[in-house]
């Protein structure tokens, strides 16, 4: 049993993080492409989420082990009046690979400098996306008002000001995983940005299917603000003659 226990934690660690570590091969398949990427907003999210994210997430090993890091790369934008979120597969530049993937080893939190955001945040977009063999990502966006009685109900969600819930169904050759789940509950702000509470479950087939959750903390570093909206034509004639009469 702890056999299995330990190769299933093993999945679960080198399965959590969506950015920058395809497993190296020495025949890799042909890429089957990007995942769909759903989104769903439930109740009145806080504006200021459009723009461009960095989650890193702390997630505590069981028999105090130390600390895992998951990340992702978020790019949250306004369709139709509605928030939508694209996790980004491209992943973090070399030296921030480097610097979490050391973290990782030495089970410690990655904490990224103003500088590793600032260079994440220049980076972006140019480098290829890793293929991690995901089918489909469907990303829900909570505002508070929005909570279900689950969320309510748990400790790590109910006072959260926003929560996204991610459900990330894997293609057959990510064989035996077949699904991951996280869940990001926002308590408050801190350095531009959110910190809360994180719980992740990988559903893995060995060889039937079995639920691995484990939890901790995350934090959201903003990498850039939406752009500003042009003003509506409205808008422009009510400044006009806003302006009548002045001298």
């Amino acid at each position: 049993m702890r056999a299995l226990f330990t190769g299933l934690f093993t999945l679960v660690l080198s399965t959590a993080a969506l950015i920058g570590r395809a497993e190296e091969q020495n025949a890799p398949a042909a890429p089957e492409g990007p995942p769909e990427q759903h989104s769903t907003i439930r109740g009145t999210p806080p504006a200021d989420l459009e723009g461009r994210w960095l989650t890193v997430a702390s997630i505590e090993l069981p028999r105090q082990l130390g600390i895992a890091t998951a990340a992702e790369l978020w790019e949250i934008t306004r369709e139709r009046d509605q928030l939508v979120l694209k996790v980004q597969l491209f992943g973090l530049p070399d030296g921030q690979t480097k610097a979490l993937d050391e973290a990782d080893k030495s089970k410690q939190a990655w904490r990224p400098s103003a500088e590793d955001i600032a260079e994440i945040a220049a980076s972006w977009g140019t480098r290829p996306d890793a293929d991690l063999h995901l089918a489909t990502i469907e990303n829900e966006i909570i505002g508070r008002d929005g909570l279900d009685d689950e969320l309510k109900k748990d400790v790590k969600t109910r006072d959260a000001v926003w929560v996204v819930r991610q459900r990330q169904e894997f293609r057959p050759s990510a064989t035996p995983t077949i699904r991951q789940v996280h869940v990001y509950s926002a308590l408050g702000v801190k350095d531009g940005g959110y910190v809360g509470n994180f719980s992740t479950a990988t559903i893995a087939a060995a060889p039937l299917p079995i639920p691995i959750a484990f939890s901790g903390t995350f934090q959201a570093y903003r990498l850039r603000a939406a752009p500003a909206r042009a003003r509506g034509f409205l808008a422009r004639l009510a400044d006009l003659f806003a302006g009548c009469g002045r001298h």
